[in-house]
Parts: C-alpha cells; sequence; structure tokens
C-alpha cells in the first residue's frame, strides 16, 4: 500500500511532466505565480475600502509611542504606560508607524496597506509549505484557499495583531519542516529563515512560544525511532547535537528582533514570564455571542472555538480536512513504525500540531478570548494547508481510478471557488463577518453570533451619513458654511470619526443628549437607547450591520 508521502510524490512528477509537456504555460507553479499577482492586485485595489476596527486606534498609539522611545533615545518610555499593550509585541505597529512618517496615504490606510501585504506573504509562506510537502498542485490549491478563506483575507487589513502573528507562524512551521528535511544538518539559510520568523512572532505576541510546542511530537518520534534504528545513545545525541548546533545561528536574531520590536519584555528578566502568564486569562470582562447566547468572555463552553471553525471556514476546505485525515492517517497505518524516522511523516505532524494543539489549548484551559476566534487566528493557515494538501490528495487518488471522476471533482472545485469568490465580493469589505452555509451564511448567523464586533461599517454609515445631510442641505439651499450637525458614535469613536473629512457636515460629541444624529453597530456594544427615526441601514447578505438615526425630534 501506498504511503501519502509515496503517492504525493509520485503524481506529483507524474503530474508536473505531463501538464508542462502538453501546457507549458499551465503548469501548477505557473498558476501559483498568476493567481498569486492577481491577489496582490486586489490587495492593491481594495486596502483602502476599509473601516477601521476599535483595536486599530490604541495599537496605531502604540506604535507611535513606540517610535518615540527610538527617537528620543530611549528617553520616551510611554509605550511601556500605554494601557496594557506593553504585555504586547509592536512589531506590525512600529513598522506602521514608520512608514506613516512618508506615506502618501491617510494613517488608517496605510496601516490596511501594510496589513494587506503582510497577508500576502502569510499566504506565500503556506504556499511554500504545501509545495515542501505535497508538491505544486497542493500549492497552487493552498494559494487558492487562502485567498478564499475570509477569515484570513478579511483580517489581514484591519487585525493589527493577530493577522500579523498568523503570517510569522505559518512561516516558522516552514522553516520547522525545512529543518527537518535537511536533517541532521540544516542548512544556515534555514537556520537565519527560522530567527527572522519567530522572532516577528515573539515580537508580536508572547504565545509565539507554542511555535516550539509544535515541533515537540516530531522531536519525540525521531528520537525513539533513531534510537530503535541505531540501538546507540550516543549516536542519537550526536546526530541531535549536530542538528540543533546547526540552528543556534536563529537565536541571536530572534533575540535582537524581538528586543527591537517589543523594548519592555528585554528592560527587566521576569517580563517575558509575566507576559506568558497574562496570555491565557488576560483580564477583559467583555461578553461574547456565542449560539444566539451572551457569555462572559471566560465562561465560554469547550465547543466554541471547534464550532466557530466548523463555521467560518469555507465548506470546500473543510471537505479538505476530511481527504486530508482520510490520507494521512492511511499513510500512517501502511508505513507503520516507520513513521518515527520519515522525514515528510515528521513534517505533517508539525503542521497537524500546529493546528490541534491552539485547539487542545482551548478546550483543556478554556482562556479568555476576545470576539469570534481572532485570538486563534494563527491556527487558520496551518490548517488550510491541510485542506488543501487534503483536496490535492483527493484529486490525485481519483485520477489513479478514473480520469473522468477526477475532471469532476477538478470541476466542482472550480464551482465552489467562483461561488466563494461571489460570496467574498458581496461581503467586501467585511469579508470577517463570513459564515458558511452550516450556519445559513451571514444572514443566519445574525443574531447568534457576533458578526461586525470590530464596527468597520461605522465608516460606510458615516459616509452614507454624511451624503444624506449634504443632499437635504442642497435641497433646503442651507449655507454651505452652516453648523455642522452633531453626531454620537456608539461604537469606538475612531471608527467613525475618523471619517469626518475637514469641511465635513459632522461633528462628534460626547454626549447623546446633545447629538442630532447617531451611527452605530448592531450588537452587545450597542446598548443605550436610541429613540429616533433610523435614516439608513448598512447591510450586507441579508445581514444588519450599523445604522444611522436622527435624534433631532428626540431632543425636541
Amino acid at each position: 500500500m501506498s504511503t501519502i508521502a509515496d503517492i504525493t510524490a509520485r503524481d506529483a512528477v507524474t503530474q508536473a511532466r505531463h501538464v508542462r509537456r502538453r501546457f507549458p504555460a499551465f503548469d501548477p507553479h505557473t498558476l501559483s505565480i498568476v493567481l498569486l499577482g492577481v491577489l496582490a492586485a486586489f490587495i492593491l485595489a481594495t486596502f483602502a475600502d476599509y473601516g477601521v476596527s476599535w483595536d486599530e486606534r490604541v495599537q496605531n498609539t502604540y506604535g507611535l509611542h513606540l517610535l518615540s522611545y527610538y527617537l528620543s533615545a530611549f528617553q520616551d518610555q510611554s509605550a511601556f504606560h500605554y494601557i496594557n499593550l506593553r504585555y504586547y509585541g509592536g512589531a506590525f505597529d512600529l513598522i506602521a508607524a514608520v512608514i506613516n512618517t512618508f506615506s502618501p496615504f491617510g494613517e488608517y490606510e496605510t496601516r490596511h496597506l501594510l496589513g494587506g501585504i503582510i497577508g500576502f506573504v502569510g499566504t506565500i509562506g503556506a504556499w511554500r509549505l504545501a509545495r515542501l510537502l505535497a508538491g505544486e498542485r497542493a500549492g497552487l490549491i493552498v494559494v487558492a484557499l487562502m485567498a478564499l478563506t475570509p477569515l484570513i483575507y478579511g483580517h489581514s487589513f484591519i487585525n493589527p495583531k493577530d493577522a500579523p502573528f498568523a503570517c510569522a507562524v505559518i512561516w516558522s512551521v516552514y522553516y520547522s519542516c525545512r529543518a527537518i528535511l535537511e536533517a541532521p544538518r540544516p542548512a544556515r539559510a534555514t537556520a537565519i529563515g527560522f530567527g527572522i520568523a519567530l522572532g516577528f512572532a515573539l515580537g508580536t505576541r508572547v504565545v509565539a512560544v507554542i511555535a516550539l510546542v509544535y515541533c515537540a511530537p516530531a522531536f519525540i518520534a525521531w528520537t525513539i525511532g533513531r534510537y530503535r534504528e541505531s540501538r546507540s545513545l550516543r549516536v542519537v545525541l550526536d546526530e541531535q547535537r549536530s542538528f540543533f548546533g546547526a540552528l543556534l545561528p536563529a537565536l541571536p536574531i530572534i533575540a535582537v528582533i524581538t528586543a527591537v520590536f517589543w523594548p519592555w519584555v528585554v528592560r527587566a528578566p521576569g517580563n517575558l514570564e509575566t507576559a506568558l502568564k497574562l496570555f491565557s486569562h488576560f483580564p477583559w470582562q467583555g461578553q461574547v455571542l456565542f449560539d444566539g447566547t451572551l457569555y462572559k468572555a471566560d465562561e465560554l463552553p469547550a465547543v466554541y472555538l471547534p464550532q466557530l471553525l466548523a463555521l467560518q471556514l469555507p465548506e470546500v476546505a473543510l471537505v479538505g480536512l476530511l481527504g486530508a485525515a482520510v490520507f494521512i492517517v492511511r499513510g500512517a497505518l501502511a508505513r507503520g513504525l516507520g513513521v518515527l524516522t520519515d522525514p515528510k511523516s515528521l513534517c505533517y505532524s508539525v503542521v497537524i500540531a500546529a493546528a490541534l494543539v491552539p485547539l487542545a489549548h482551548f478546550i483543556i484551559d478554556r482562556p479568555i478570548v476576545y470576539n469570534g476566534i481572532r485570538h486563534y487566528l494563527f491556527m487558520v493557515p496551518p490548517v488550510i494547508v491541510l485542506a488543501g494538501i487534503g483536496l490535492d490528495r483527493t484529486y490525485a487518488y481519483l485520477r489513479e481510478h478514473s480520469v473522468w471522476f477526477s475532471r469532476g471533482f477538478a470541476a466542482a472545485l472550480g464551482v465552489a471557488a467562483t461561488v466563494q469568490l461571489a460570496i467574498m465580493a458581496e461581503l467586501h469589505p467585511y469579508e470577517y463577518i463570513y459564515y458558511n452555509a452550516f450556519a445559513g451564511g451571514v444572514a443566519g448567523a445574525a443574531g447568534r453570533y457576533d458578526l461586525d464586533y470590530w464596527g468597520l461599517s461605522l465608516a460606510e454609515a458615516t459616509r452614507d451619513l454624511e451624503h444624506v445631510i449634504a443632499q437635504q442641505r442642497a435641497r433646503e439651499k442651507a449655507d454651505a458654511n452652516a453648523t455642522p450637525v452633531a453626531v454620537y458614535v456608539c461604537g469606538d469613536k475612531e471608527s467613525a470619526a475618523y471619517f469626518f473629512k475637514p469641511g465635513s457636515h459632522l461633528h462628534y460629541t460626547t454626549e447623546p443628549a446633545l447629538a442630532d444624529y447617531a451611527v452605530g453597530i448592531r450588537g452587545a456594544e450597542c446598548t443605550w437607547e436610541i429613540k429616533g427615526p433610523v435614516l439608513l441601514e448598512v447591510k450586507r447578505a441579508g445581514a444588519f450591520l450599523s445604522y444611522a438615526s436622527d435624534l433631532r425630534d428626540r431632543r425636541g
């Protein structure tokens, strides 16, 4: 019986030769490059469409404080006292602050472009990992899945912590697998790449240390397997010494990158430990809407994370995960104890651990999580890599038995991709609110799960309100210099007020009683009663996201 590695190698070589011989411009590698180019074009065309998430305001300020720390020759230490952000690395925020000193775009538009670029780099990391493990065709499928997974695409632009962290984690997994395949002495370039990836991960979130846990099953399996083969503890220890010795150049790189982007953690020996302890039970008293019930963030049920993953991943990715499970188990059973020292099998164990260890951590430890699964976004790229390989292996299996079955499967994948692209286009620029058909789509999830919990749609509500008032004043032939109307924001101020442009008809007020109009998001964040007719609503895919209401009659 062929193992997954054997099938992968044989089919990949045969398929690549066949395609390159008949259609040299359409081999999987070329198509992957083309698809990446299309994705890059979409990012450049759409980054300015996104609103300001409520997390961005404080993260942007944190980045400015970090920049001031360096520009003041370490004298301005406000970054270490700003809210609780000293417990997080500031890799994204510091880079964004530097770029904003010369960017031609707006402050948040620049951050969104940077986020889109980092998400693109993460897609390249997932692509290279899939190619490394399963060949070019699997890489092509993974690129498509990454681009069509709204959790990844949508968060890239507006999530300044979790999306960059997910990018760094997938690259650390890639370099871990490269090191395994290059054993017993990984190349220096691999060590440097691993150091850069893990350094940026740690410079973003302290939970990056979990990346080392991903490699633990592979290390244990390899140690047992090599001892069974050599019957010599000295041989095993010598090989381990050679392997880890070759990776030593990663350590100073990790230390330097972490120190640059997270200077607080190197100011005192215990700071790293303090941040790590706080990660699992970070103090947040908010509520999370899950399956129609509001839960305190520290009282979510064990099914919260696995259920949200099942409902927020595209259906085709779930099919791919099922295929991956079947083929990985089949291959493991066929190889038996040989998997303990088979490099490809060890690599798969790293990717599987990257997908399952965070899930197990949540189910067992039940840490505080904020809305949705954004704190666990870093497990999604490894899941997508496994799903893509599962789809590729399913196609290869069908092709071995019937070319028509494989063609039908490929056609079904094309249809699924087209449907998914249409759904994302309909949701734009709120892709991150996506729910699949098992939840009834976004419309079915409305009122049962958090949708626009970050208030991105306040930007659209604000622009629409500006347009309505401008039309009203035009009809009434009001003075162009008339006093701007007062607007109260039910949500984060910056998510709406950032779009009060110079010369706007709107100005922000902190007092609901003094407001002429209000803009707000639907959800638990908006708890005060608005007594006034709704002027407009922002909707996507049948779900109500935000609104603007007229409060002038209420004021009487």
